[in-house]
């Protein structure tokens, strides 16, 4: 199975002006994007640390990205420098677990 996150991350860029990663960095600090409201929905747990001698912090998560209707699930390295800067370290595989389709079939005016 091919990974989805490419596929994501483009139509996110294309569709919001926000990339998966900062999605995924914003999900892992309990942050919600305005501008995704209503149409993503993230939720991740974390799963383990590792602390660097410099002061660095790696931290893995795992967690489900709902887009569209279809609902992925993901796990990540998130790493956090000394000054606090924060980025995508790892993606694992991005697969999709869940899937609902709508339809939906306009009102006809009645006729006269």
């Amino acid at each position: 199975m091919r990974d989805a996150s490419e596929p994501i991350d483009s139509y996110l860029i294309n569709r919001f002006g926000v990339g998966l990663e900062r999605v995924l960095l914003d999900a892992s600090a309990g942050l919600a994007n305005p501008v995704l409201a209503g149409s993503v929905r993230t939720a991740c747990d974390p799963v383990g640390a590792f602390t660097y001698e410099d002061g660095g912090i790696s931290e893995l998560y795992q967690g489900v990205l709902t887009l569209e209707g279809v609902t992925y699930r993901y796990r990540c390295a998130i790493f956090t420098d000394a000054g606090g800067a924060r980025f995508l370290e790892d993606l694992g595989e991005v697969e999709a677990v869940r899937w609902e389709i709508g339809l939906v079939v306009p009102r006809h005016a009645a006729a006269s």
